[in-house]
């Protein structure tokens, strides 16, 4: 996006601005954020008075509106009678045919069914409260992904959602229609006594933070570009403002990506108590956990968990809580400039003779050797850069 602001003392008088409206009768924070921003950069006045829109503006005069209408014929017939361009960014097609930004369902679904595969779950589940436009598009994405991977899903409304144990499904991705959905999903999962993420790992759409963060388990969820849905949808109605004809095929977003909190921070394990021990492993690694704070976590003995553990992950308990402390450690050495001793204290090793040890074990180098190449390869990526640009 661009960082350019226009303002009066740019010489655009008030008399001259381009007046905007943003009338969401659907309101995310974020599509208005988006059009702020861009609206910023013109020097153009936005009228948000009408963004929950409970009755038409009808003595309303501009220049453009910035629209998310839904199936609402009232709201579209006045559209239609204002006689000036508006670009629409709700998902209803079939129901206007007015110039649309959307998000791109298709890359979306790829990078659903992307996160679970890449933790090893074979069966996806997609969930639904009410059937929409928007939501039926992403089942599609979905849909076509999971069967182009051979992988199984499930297709249940919310109400059914208790029945994954019944349908054999454990250990599940499930992947909510929506951030709103996904809270829904995570209590009917708790309702039904289905552990998350251990059985069913959620994945929520839309990366609503106020949503996702404060949830029973916090909920991962895909960045769908709604602030940038909001941006481009204030940028091609400029153009539009501006005499160009309308595109022909609807403005599609790319996701951002995953933003993985609690919920799907697991690999698909069908014991469910390895999956525990798993999950206690990544919440606990960074402190002194010992392999019975481990068992303990489970309800079983040390000595089953220990066998159980290998043959469902190819690797012991303690290999899995040294190989992310090293991992951790390793961050901490290409991102900070922490001292070795201090490095081992946060990361769970206790003393900086046993990072080192430990270290050399698994990342075959020392931490000092390994900042130090670290630093060195980024130094190179700096000077090739720069090279470009001169």
């Amino acid at each position: 996006m661009s960082t350019q602001h226009v303002t009066p003392a740019d010489g655009v008088s008030p008399t001259q601005r381009k007046r905007v409206l943003l009338a969401l009768s659907y309101y995310d924070y974020r599509h208005h954020s988006g059009a702020a921003k861009y609206a910023t950069e013109r020097g153009w006045a936005l009228d948000d008075a009408f963004t929950q829109l409970k009755s038409l503006p009808t003595d309303w005069k501009g220049d453009g509106i910035i629209s998310f209408h839904g199936d609402n014929a009232e709201y579209v017939r006045w559209l239609g009678g204002m006689g000036v361009p508006v670009v629409d960014i709700g998902e209803n097609s079939d129901f206007s045919d007015f110039p649309r930004v959307c998000g791109d369902h298709k890359k979306l679904g790829t990078m659903a069914v992307d996160h679970f595969a890449a933790r090893g779950y074979k069966t996806l589940a997609f969930t639904w409260l009410i059937e929409r436009p928007v939501h039926r598009a992403r089942l599609e994405a979905i849909r076509a992904e999971a069967h182009m991977r051979r992988m199984r899903l499930l297709e249940l409304p919310l109400s059914q959602l208790g029945q994954l144990q019944l349908a054999g499904a454990f250990p599940v991705g499930v992947i909510a229609a929506n951030d709103a959905v996904a809270v829904r999903a995570l209590r009917a999962c708790e309702d039904a006594g289905i552990l998350v993420p251990e059985q069913a790992a959620i994945l929520g759409i839309d990366n609503f933070e106020y949503r996702c963060v404060p949830a029973s388990v916090s909920l991962s969820s895909i960045d769908s570009a709604q602030e940038k849905i909001g941006y481009e949808a204030a940028a091609l109605l400029d153009r539009l403002m501006n005499g160009e004809s309308a595109p022909a095929q609807t403005l599609r977003m790319p996701p951002v990506g995953v933003v993985e909190r609690d919920s799907t921070d697991m690999h698909a394990v069908s014991d469910v108590e390895v999956a525990r021990a798993l999950r206690y492993i990544i919440r606990s690694f960074r402190t002194q956990v010992g392999l019975r704070d481990v068992a303990r976590a489970t309800g079983i003995s040390l000595r089953r968990l220990q066998t159980r553990f290998k043959e469902c992950l190819g690797r012991t308990i303690l290999q899995e809580i040294n190989g992310r402390r090293v991992r951790y450690a390793q961050k901490q050495l290409e991102q900070t400039t922490k001292r070795i001793r201090v490095i081992a204290d946060e990361v769970g090793f206790g003393s900086a003779v046993k990072m080192i040890r430990v270290f050399q074990q698994y990342a075959g180098t020392s931490p000092k050797r390994y900042r130090k190449q670290a630093s060195d390869e980024a130094m190179g990526e700096t000077r090739a850069g720069l090279s470009k640009v001169e």
